[in-house]
């Protein structure tokens, strides 16, 4: 509203009116606007934990599947999350704790408890370097042995289709390019340092654009780090064949839940023993939608 001066008083007193008033004149040519601080990321976890278990998930833009195995135990040092944030974005985190058992899932539940700290950090290795000070800050010395942990984070615009990610020492994820019909890995030269060794660490992230049919599949060293009865470890380029050759086999379409158990017991056929994998697995599965 545009103040008017009243036509029969004196400046000094429509001055005192003002200030009693306590309204303030408006340029015509500007708007009066207050300016509001960036809205909040305003992540919702959708599902976590690091207990066995098999759930899938629909995203903004995705479709999301994780299967957890944790070796010996209902839980283990395994950690994977989902997150539907704002603007059409979603989250995933999966952290691999040193260790098994109860006390390395105690260190999954802290990863847990500070993922929730942080879920308002939109930048992705920024929320690395938030985890890691966190972590070696703490002065809790009573698990020092097992505090160090590796973790692999990204998040998706549902819009663009961008997906950034980045690494504290957890192995590559896998790409599987629809068009192309075959996996790459992602993010060469992003290792970085497990969360916990050095406070201050900074981490670097990357971003590739996801087109319709494309698939990110994160996993947890278990996989990967499997032995056969012989003696030879699955390795990451085993695994990655193991991944290719399972997909290519399931009848089209691919269902996403087919494909996370059909792989485990690939995993488990290369283990070729009839009790537990030796290390928790978890596969984290996510694939671009119309």
């Amino acid at each position: 509203m545009r103040y008017a001066e009243p036509r029969n008083e004196s400046k000094s007193s429509v001055r005192a009116s003002k200030r009693m008033m306590n309204i303030k004149k408006i340029d015509p040519q500007l708007p009066d606007c207050t300016k509001t601080a960036m809205r909040p990321f305003g992540c919702m976890e959708l599902w976590a934990g690091n207990e066995r278990a098999h759930r899938s998930i629909e995203l903004a833009g995705l479709e999301s599947d994780v299967i957890a195995i944790p070796s010996g135990s209902d839980q283990g040092g395994d950690l994977s999350a989902v997150f539907s944030c704002s603007d059409n974005v979603a989250r995933v985190v999966l952290a691999d704790c040193v260790g098994h058992g109860y006390t390395a899932s105690g260190v999954a539940r802290h990863v847990h408890r500070l993922l929730h700290k942080f879920q308002d950090i939109r930048d992705t290795a920024g929320l690395l370097a938030a985890l890691n000070d966190a972590f070696t800050l703490s002065g809790d010395a009573s698990a020092e042995s097992l505090r160090l942990t590796t973790v692999v984070t990204g998040t998706f615009d549902g819009i663009t289709g961008e997906f950034n990610y980045a690494y504290a020492a957890h192995p590559r994820m896998l790409l599987w390019r629809n068009r192309e019909g075959k996996f790459h890995e992602l993010g060469e030269g992003l290792e970085g340092y497990p969360i916990g060794l050095i406070t201050g660490e900074t981490y670097n992230q990357q971003s590739v654009r996801l087109h319709e049919g494309d698939i990110i599949l994160a996993f947890s060293d278990g996989a990967t780090e499997v032995f056969s009865p012989a003696g030879d470890q699955l390795s990451a380029s085993g695994f990655l064949e193991l991944a290719a050759s399972t997909l290519n086999h399931l009848p089209a379409p691919m269902v996403l839940h087919d494909f996370s158990e059909t792989l485990l017991e690939g995993v488990r056929r290369y283990h070729g023993s009839e009790g537990e994998l030796e290390d928790d697995v978890t596969l984290l599965t996510l694939r671009r939608v119309a």
